[in-house]
């Protein structure tokens, strides 16, 4: 809610009659005048807020991007460099290392940037 749009209640608000053969009575609020510098002071908290956030959201999708897309670069290096040495595209040991090493680095980022307790 805009802290510019929110009434201040007080105790002892006037009334103000409908009709003038009415009895019924209408109750109204005070609305506070406009704060620039509290405007300015709410929506600068409420991007900073929104900001945080979305780093948040990025750190989560860095972990688990980085690490595959390492352990793709490595793969296609080592079967490249492999290829030439045995002649043939076989899968041997560099898939293994590439996993560990792909699962190190996820380890790594959930220790930098912390658990999904968020």
């Amino acid at each position: 809610m805009n802290v510019c749009e929110v009434p201040d209640v007080c105790k002892n608000m006037e009334y103000k009659l409908v009709t003038e053969d009415s009895k019924t009575r209408v109750y109204l609020s005070l609305v506070r005048e406009f704060n620039k510098a509290e405007y300015e002071k709410y929506y600068r908290a409420k991007k900073k807020a929104k900001m945080k956030k979305r780093i948040i959201l990025a750190a989560k999708v860095m972990k688990y991007v980085v690490p595959v897309l390492v352990s793709t670069v490595l793969y296609n290096a080592l079967s490249q460099r492999l290829y030439i040495e045995r002649g043939s595209h076989e899968i041997g040991s560099e898939a293994f290392l590439v996993g560990m090493i792909g699962l190190g680095i996820f380890w790594f980022l959930s220790w930098l940037v912390g658990g999904d307790e968020y």
